[in-house]
């Protein structure tokens, strides 16, 4: 059982905690999206560091339960808040990654939005293109190549038929959307009209 006297102290130290894995979950979702939108090679130090910082509240909350240990059990609450953690932090890192991708696509059309429908019309790529493919009424404007042959791009496409590319999490992609491009298309999201930024594998 207990006392109010407990109660309050574990309260008092389960708050700076939970702050601090809330800031764990938000701020890591936040590095992770500007790691990946500027360089995918920054994720080399950004992964690790995390985890190093996820470590250290897994040991402070070790520490914490043990010196709160006659408390009663609630005190586990302490060793354990890293591991409930871990679920929410997936869930930011998955939707961070993800607008990561697209952000920098959709912020690209915006500003440089009539150099891209001059080249609908024949005219250049727009500066920094490395390339572009054509499969029918789709274009597709390379915009970052990958590991492993992976490359990304803003495509038009009048058809709208890109729109059923949702494969971010391993979904299953329809066959003639996968090759369009020749390419394995893994999934895309729309940017604004027929516009739409794509990954490829």
């Amino acid at each position: 059982m207990i006392d109010g006297r407990q109660g309050a102290t574990l309260a008092a130290t389960l708050r700076p905690r939970l702050r601090l894995a809330t800031a764990w979950v938000i701020g890591g979702a936040a590095v992770l999206f500007v790691a990946n939108a500027l360089s995918g090679w920054a994720m080399l130090v950004v992964l690790p560091l995390l985890g190093c910082i996820w470590f250290a509240l897994a040991i402070d909350g070790i520490v914490q339960a043990w010196r709160s240990r006659d408390a009663g059990i609630p005190a586990l609450l302490l060793a354990a808040m890293p591991l409930m953690a871990i679920p929410f932090a997936m869930f930011a890192a998955n939707h961070a990654l993800y607008w990561s991708h697209v952000a920098p696509s959709w912020w690209r059309l915006r500003s440089e939005r009539a150099a891209f429908d001059a080249a609908l019309s024949g005219g250049p790529a727009p500066a920094g293109i490395g390339g572009v493919e054509r499969s029918g009424s789709r274009t597709a404007f390379l915009t970052g190549n990958g590991m492993l042959g992976a490359w990304s791009g803003i495509v038009h496409d009048p058809t709208h038929h890109m729109t059923g590319a949702r494969g971010w999490n391993g979904g299953p992609v329809a066959a003639d959307i996968r090759t369009t491009f020749g390419n394995n298309t893994i999934w895309c999201q729309r940017l604004d009209s027929h516009w739409f930024h794509c990954q490829f594998g």
